[in-house]
């Protein structure tokens, strides 16, 4: 019995020894750059990062004819199709 518990008490201490060889005492490199990158494609894609701290008091006036012209035709052949929001739904469960 006695041996029992030597070999028990041997095999906590070493189990204790391994996992303290895991332990980090420190950030590594990839913690300690954890979202810098979506934070620099944030302020790389913003167009003008003052905005909020001095707003416009006139509304834009103006659009690319080419975006305006795409957003109105989208608008003019998907939205508003009641014949579409009467299809069924249908889900098939175990198929």
């Amino acid at each position: 019995m006695r041996a029992k518990s030597y070999i028990i008490a041997m095999t906590c201490i070493v189990q204790s020894a391994l996992l303290a060889g895991c332990d980090t005492t420190g950030m590594t490199r990839t913690e300690e750059d954890f979202g810098n990158s979506v934070r620099h494609m944030v302020r790389m894609q913003t167009y003008n990062p003052d905005a909020s701290l001095r707003p416009s008091t006139e509304p834009p006036t103006e659009m690319d004819g080419e975006r305006a012209g795409a957003v109105l035709e989208s608008y003019r052949t998907e939205i508003g199709k009641p014949a579409d929001v009467d299809k069924p739904i249908v889900i098939n469960v175990g198929q």
